[in-house]
């Protein structure tokens, strides 16, 4: 569905600014160990109507330190918009980030996996989407993008779907000038 050659990359992210907003989208699994899903976190930098991807975490949690990594992430990258798929653990998860003062933003899924990918399909043909030159967690995001909708998980995938999805909803043209 995404063409590698789409991608755009970059060196070092541009400079945040005030017009700049930090994404960052979770899609949550239900538990951790080696046969379950992952939890997948990306972190997006929206400027200039591009699309920046600035970081990956996906590992296997327990909810207590799925909190805990969700916490962390948000502290190190102080998003201006967390979002969160509302399904299983997300429901919770997006709970307790609020009372613990996070503005975390509950998402529900409003198609398939598939479907939600291919809307923002486009967003990479029109060369808008840039990832790193490295990263230690390229390769496996990679893997998995290039090979959907035919690779075993899709967690990051979902994660970047609603990332895109959501990276400039609430935002004006003139946020643009």
């Amino acid at each position: 569905m995404i063409k590698r050659h789409w991608v755009q990359r970059y060196d070092t992210p541009p400079v945040r600014t005030g017009r700049s907003r930090v994404i960052q989208s979770w899609d949550t699994a239900s538990k951790g160990g080696p046969e379950n899903d992952w939890s997948a976190c990306t972190t997006w930098l929206f400027q200039d109507g591009r699309y920046y991807l600035l970081h990956v975490h996906r590992a296997r949690y327990d909810y207590p330190e799925l909190k805990k990594r969700a916490q962390a992430l948000a502290q190190q990258f102080r998003p201006t918009k967390l979002l969160i798929e509302d399904a299983g653990t997300g429901s919770a998860l997006i709970q307790e980030l609020r009372r613990l003062g996070v503005a975390a933003i509950a998402v529900k899924p409003t198609a398939d996996k598939i479907a939600r990918m291919s809307a923002q399909s486009a967003k990479f043909e029109a060369e808008l989407v840039y990832f790193p030159e490295r990263a230690p967690w390229l390769a496996d995001l990679e893997t998995e993008l290039f090979s959907f909708a035919g690779s075993r998980h899709d967690d990051q995938v979902d994660s970047i779907s609603q990332a895109l999805a959501q990276a400039n909803v609430g935002i004006s043209p003139a946020d643009y000038l």
